[in-house]
């Protein structure tokens, strides 16, 4: 039943309405020899907004297509596909190519997305697209890896005899009274090579700063299980926020210069650190670990695809091979000294629909709440990002040897800015719909929707029990449970079951009866 879309939700419930109401009519009263009142169907129905269609319409030239026949062949939404498509390029640009529609407001291409969806929708399939492109330019960047380990080698043995003779001479001089001689170019140890990068799964903050300090162009954070990057934030540290701290600068493209003791001069610079995301998360776990708590903004730049569960169709035809990863490799062939940005400006008429979109979030901000309004207060930035990619993706578009972009153009902002009105800000209604509610409230209804897939269903339950079963609701603890129990029991679902014959001295073990009509009744 978690897989059903909203519309089959709606007619299930409708559908158990009506059994009741039957039931009613033919009993006289729902109510029963022991007075229970109605039961709150509500509480089973999903509390997420219908999702939206993804945009296929948007994306300039072959890349609709593209994304439609790779999430056919990879059995996924093409949502998943699309996503990690944006995140992908976003990466790739980095600190390569920024956007500024006007002096004083500029911003890099970084893009985090979270596809959303259980175990069964289809997340690892639709990213990894964007993971095996991203892996093959990575393997292309290292081919030479063998011929730079050889050269550093040479390199090191040669400043070790340039030293050694040096030391000599000093010890010669200074045997002589003469002064002694300076210490030569090439003297001194290289540096080792390093591996070039352009994407990690898990690294910690120190690690993810020196892949920085030795990929300037910037990074992307895959990850198959975004829970599990949230979940162990500051496990190497004293708990005190740092990770999260590094991974919110790491979006806005900012210099990071830690300082450490432990570092001594060997201390990381990255002048501009830039971080892309692309992970998967179910429904529970981001409203568990990214909309609860704090809002420190880290759930306000991510954008989302929720789509609806769909059964896998056979592929009518294969996907163009390599297509993304060609991309890709033009991007990385883009001109660039780094560390500064390369800063596309944008056209008059395009700063003119950014000023537009700018007051649109505005006004968008006043009938929000909430985390809602933190994210939509990301709106302007979104579409700035989102218009640099989108100029790349019309150049990308085109046959190679096309100029690439040299500024930002209306078309491009009309595209961000149309996905963001028709698609990203209703997925983020839809996603933070359920998840804003208080803990209680979402336990309850998980564990209506539990219950009602039972077969035969339980006459009573029990908090403890049900943390134990192999396959309960999954609900955190026994004290939730409880909570849960609490909100189902004053809509009408169950209430505290009077204690059994025979139970030993003690805490009494405490069971919640089941409203009759549920037991019975209804899909």
């Amino acid at each position: 039943m978690d897989d059903w879309t909203p519309e089959l939700r709606q007619e299930a419930a409708a559908e158990f309405g009506r059994c009741l109401e039957a039931r009613a009519a033919q009993a006289g009263t729902l109510q029963g020899d022991d007075g229970w009142p109605a039961p709150d169907m509500s509480l089973a129905e999903s509390y997420a907004l219908a999702p939206p269609p993804w945009p296929g319409n948007l994306f300039p030239g072959d890349w609709g297509d593209f994304i439609a026949q790779s999430a056919e062949a990879r059995g996924c939404p093409p949502d998943f596909v699309g996503l990690g498509l944006l995140a992908a390029i976003a990466s790739r640009l980095g600190n390569a190519r920024w956007g500024s529609p006007w002096p004083g407001w500029r911003e890099p291409p970084v893009i985090w997305c979270a596809v959303v969806g259980l175990p069964s929708a289809g997340k690892s399939g639709g990213l990894d697209e964007a993971a095996d492109a991203l892996a093959t330019i990575e393997a292309g960047c290292n081919e030479d890896w063998t011929e730079r380990q050889r050269d550093y080698r040479t390199q090191r043995q040669a400043a070790k005899e340039r030293r050694l003779a040096w030391e000599q001479d000093v010890a010669e001089a200074v045997r002589r009274g003469l002064a002694p001689p300076t210490e030569p170019e090439g003297a001194q140890e290289p540096e080792p090579p390093a591996r070039r990068r352009i994407f990690s799964t898990d690294p910690t903050i120190e690690k993810a700063g020196r892949l920085s300090a030795e990929n300037p162009r910037g990074m992307l954070l895959l990850r198959d299980e975004l829970a599990g990057w949230i979940g162990g934030m500051d496990r190497y540290g004293s708990g005190n926020g740092a990770d999260r701290a590094f991974w919110l600068q790491a979006y806005g493209g900012r210099p990071w210069v830690p300082d450490r003791v432990k570092d001594g001069a060997a201390g990381v610079t990255v002048a501009h650190l830039a971080w892309a995301i692309l992970g998967g998360i179910q429904p529970d776990r981001a409203a568990s670990l990214m909309l609860a708590g704090d809002d420190d903004g880290l759930a306000a730049r991510f954008l989302y695809a929720w789509p609806a569960a769909r059964k896998p169709t056979r592929p009518s035809k294969p996907p163009p091979a390599g297509r993304l990863t060609d991309a890709l490799q033009r991007i990385e062939a883009l001109p660039w000294e780094p560390p500064e940005p390369v800063v596309l400006p944008f056209t008059p008429a395009a700063a003119a629909m950014m000023q537009d979109w700018r007051e649109e979030a505005a006004r968008i901000e006043g009938e929000a709440s909430g985390l809602l309004l933190s994210w939509i207060g990301k709106l302007p930035g979104f579409a700035l990002r989102l218009a640099v990619v989108s100029a790349h993706l019309d150049w990308l578009a085109r046959p190679d040897g096309t100029p690439p972009p040299s500024a930002v153009d209306a078309d491009a902002v009309a595209r961000a800015c149309g996905f963001l009105s028709d698609y990203a800000l209703p997925m983020a209604r839809r996603l933070f719909g359920e998840a804003a509610l208080p803990e209680a409230e979402r336990d309850a209804r998980r564990l209506a929707r539990w219950y009602l897939r039972q077969r035969p269903r339980p006459t009573a339950l029990n908090a403890k029990a049900l943390r134990r079963m192999a396959h309960g609701p999954g609900i955190g603890n026994s004290s939730r449970i409880e909570a849960a129990l609490t909100e189902l029991e004053a809509g009408g679902w169950c209430r505290p079951a009077p204690a059994r014959a025979g139970d030993q001295a003690g805490r009494p073990r405490k069971d919640w009866a089941m409203h009759p009509a549920l037991r019975s009744a209804g899909p």
